[in-house]
């Protein structure tokens, strides 16, 4: 078989009752419902962009559960690629490129294909307060009678945005895959759901041994970590389980809903349920009904009793598949596929509904609504010319709307409000920012990281001029020229020269032999970069280094008048864009400031030496690289290598696609600017605390006595919203350097 949901066999039964085969008409017009005009729909539409999921990551254009929001922005979204493999793809809203975070067979180091293959990413994946994303893999089908091969289990996996690292954490239970991972960082707990059977299982962050706590859970069930520390999940006969890791104990509890035992209706009846904002309370949904329950988490009460809000979308067949969540407005939002039986069109309709707390009513926000209707070509003919396979999950209302017909996947709310929902027939993320969160003029701070982010983001989509240049430098490299820096006053070298992850012999003091023949020599490459007015002698040494064969490299601002014939003496340039001074944001006093030429230039610099890197790697070499000093090792390998090796010998690197590295380089640098940009309220309460601290501690000193008090360092703690802001500051202290301190500050 070859199905597409994630459930039963008996649900995959039904669904084939209302699909016919690929890329066909999937329903038969009932006549004896009277057509509306096209040009009026009954309904409203809630627009969404679509982008289509990176088509070498899946096959059967599938995917499942597995959505969810770094904390950079990036959204994760897991793939089924049957028979073969399973990937974490992470798409960048703010650039709208995709990439792969996580290739399960890389990471666990496996080839195995057909039924024994690690097929999909299918869990709900959980991001951790460090910002690492958490995965599970799943097996898929025995899509071939012939294939009489067995599925080994599945695989824990986690990714790091913050260094896009990427680690297997083992497997939970031989034979099972895993539906679902929640992890308890700051015990160092990782809570598993395997599939088919449902076994709740504990494990570490490190990886190893996991052991089965018991009881069997629902099929698809989910862990959640309340405020009080423990987990919870929902078992197999709908009782409430608790796991406390302090003692070690589990405990069951019935619940009552309208005053009876909730039960589970069938085998469709698979729920979706996220915390409250207080984390004490749970709101949740059925796959097969749209009523919306409420019910305590928190407590020791011997029954759980729980309360309906009603239904959030009236219709036939509801159906919502891991569609519930709690956006940053406090609001639930859910997407519900109902019956269309309104007479506009056919087949299904895919409502986008909220629940208000504050006023506990339920809102239609309108049928989803394909914005681009030509993000993909679903005209075109596979390689054999005949028409494509499972691409059939959208139709076209009267009215020429392109909408999702058979099934979602998956919703989530984001930080801002953004929502996103993922469709399959073809596998595609719909951005939905109609109902994004109103932002406030912003800072000059933040305006400063809102130019930095697009300083990245222009840099990246020049990044065929770094690899062009980057691989002109990697042949003269080869040939024995070194990378170097004429003179070092402008801050660009200082950036580039001797840093963690650069390269080892970059600087002309810098070689890995004590001579060099002319012929190398000739090969050389300067890199020379601009903030600020060039020295008196700048232009003669180019021409001089010109004059003997020397490829030079320039970087900073065309714009600036006094580099006109330094940049003409250069065989490259990387414009800035910006002005000499290279000011991008006004200040709250109407000043200009910022130095931007500096942060443009680094982040060039960097870009250019990735690439040269990556240039380096496909002519068969790998430049050594320098090790940062706060390893252990780290003066151990410089030692090594510095004016020893000019490539590794001991390390063989496969080759990488030109722009792979540079591309890299910039979403690395995004990942801090963005973390930073989405504590800015924290960081602006933080200072308003530490601003009136600063004029307490002024208040309190007597400047023009000579006598002066040792410092005394007083930790304190602030609540900065849903934060806890912890700082060291001075206190009874004279001067004014502390009273002018810098706390040292921590968000946790």
């Amino acid at each position: 078989m070859n199905g597409r949901t994630s459930l039963t066999l008996s649900w995959f039964l039904c669904l084939l009752t209302t699909i016919s085969t690929a890329g066909a008409a999937p329903f038969i017009q009932d006549t004896s419902v009277k057509q509306k005009p096209a040009d009026k729909a009954p309904f409203k539409y809630v627009p969404a962009k679509a982008f289509y999921i990176l088509p070498e990551t899946h096959n059967n254009q599938s995917g499942y559960f597995s959505l969810s929001e770094g904390l950079d922005g990036n959204m994760h979204i897991g793939t089924a690629a049957y028979g073969d493999n399973a990937y974490l793809v992470e798409f960048d809203p703010a650039t709208e490129m995709q990439r792969i975070a996580i290739d399960t067979n890389k990471v666990c180091g496996l080839s195995a294909k057909g039924y024994a293959a690690q097929a999909k990413i299918h869990t709900r994946n959980f991001v951790g307060p460090s910002g690492v994303v958490y995965v599970g893999s799943k097996q898929g089908y025995r899509l071939d009678k012939n294939d009489k091969s067995e599925y080994p289990g599945g695989y824990v996996m986690s990714y790091d945005p913050r260094n896009g690292r990427t680690k297997n954490l083992g497997m939970p239970f031989k034979g099972q895959g895993i539906a679902d991972v929640m992890v308890d960082e700051k015990r160092g707990l990782t809570y598993i759901v395997t599939c088919e059977d449902q076994h709740w299982m504990l494990g570490s962050t490190e990886g190893g041994r996991y052991r089965e706590l018991g009881p069997r859970l629902t099929p698809y069930a989910m862990t959640l970590i309340a405020a009080d520390g423990k987990a919870y999940a929902i078992t197999k006969d709908f009782q409430l389980a608790s796991y406390d890791p302090d003692s070690d104990q589990i405990k069951t509890r019935p619940i009552l809903l309208d005053g009876k035992p909730w039960t589970r209706e069938n085998n469709h009846s698979i729920p979706t349920w996220v915390l409250t904002l207080d984390r004490k309370n749970v709101y949740l949904l059925l796959l097969n009904d749209s009523r919306l329950i409420e019910f305590e988490l928190v407590g020791d009460k011997p029954k759980v009793v729980a309360k309906s809000h009603g239904k959030m979308l009236d219709g036939k067949r509801p159906d919502s598949r891991c569609g519930l969540d709690l956006g940053a407005d406090g609001n639930v939002y859910a997407v519900i596929r109902i019956n269309n039986d309104t007479g506009f069109g056919k087949g299904f309709l895919h409502h986008l509904v909220r629940f208000v707390p504050k006023t506990r009513k339920m809102e239609d926000l309108g049928v989803l609504k394909v914005s681009n209707p030509d993000f993909f070509d679903f005209d075109k003919k596979d390689k054999h010319g005949k028409p494509q396979k499972w691409i059939h999950g959208f139709h076209t209302l009267p009215d020429k709307t392109l909408t999702p017909l058979h099934a979602h996947m998956s919703l989530k709310v984001c930080s801002d409000n953004t929502i996103y929902v993922t469709i399959i027939y073809p596998f595609t993320l719909l951005k939905i920012d109609a109902f994004k969160l109103k932002s406030t003029a912003p800072s000059p701070a933040e305006n400063y990281l809102n130019w930095a982010e697009k300083a990245t983001i222009d840099a990246e989509k020049n990044i065929a001029q770094f690899t062009t240049v980057a691989e002109l430098i990697a042949v003269r490299h080869i040939k024995g020229g070194l990378i170097g820096f004429p003179f070092v006053q402008q801050a660009v070298a200082q950036d580039l020269w001797g840093r963690s992850g650069g390269l080892v012999h970059i600087g002309f003091g810098r070689s890995w032999k004590e001579k060099r023949s002319d012929a190398e020599q000739a090969n050389d490459v300067a890199i020379v970069g601009y903030d600020q007015a060039p020295a008196p002698n700048d232009l003669k040494k180019l021409q001089a280094l010109k004059k003997r064969g020397v490829y030079i490299v320039g970087f900073g601002p065309k714009k600036d008048k006094r580099l006109a014939k330094i940049i003409g003496v250069c065989d490259a340039w990387f414009d800035s864009g910006l002005s000499k001074t290279g000011h991008v944001v006004k200040t709250s006093k109407g000043k200009m400031a910022g130095r931007g030429n500096v942060a443009v230039n680094a982040i060039h610099g960097g870009t250019l030496i990735a690439e040269i890197v990556g240039a380096l790697t496909r002519k068969g070499k790998m430049p050594t690289i320098w090790k940062g000093y706060a390893y252990d090792d780290g003066r151990q390998w410089g030692e090594k290598y510095f004016r020893k090796k000019q490539f590794h010998d001991d390390y063989k690197i496969e080759p990488l696609k030109p722009g792979e590295l540079g591309k890299r380089f910039l979403t690395q640098i995004r990942y801090p600017i963005r973390r930073i940009r989405r504590q800015s309220l924290s960081l602006k309460n933080a200072a308003q605390h530490i601003k009136a601290e600063i004029s307490k501690q002024k208040q309190s000193m007597s400047l023009g006595k000579a006598t002066c008090r040792q410092p005394i360092l007083v930790k304190e703690t602030i609540i900065v919203g849903p934060k806890r802001l912890s700082f060291i500051r001075f206190s009874n202290h004279k001067s004014k350097q502390i009273a002018k301190m810098f706390p040292i500050v921590r968000l946790c």
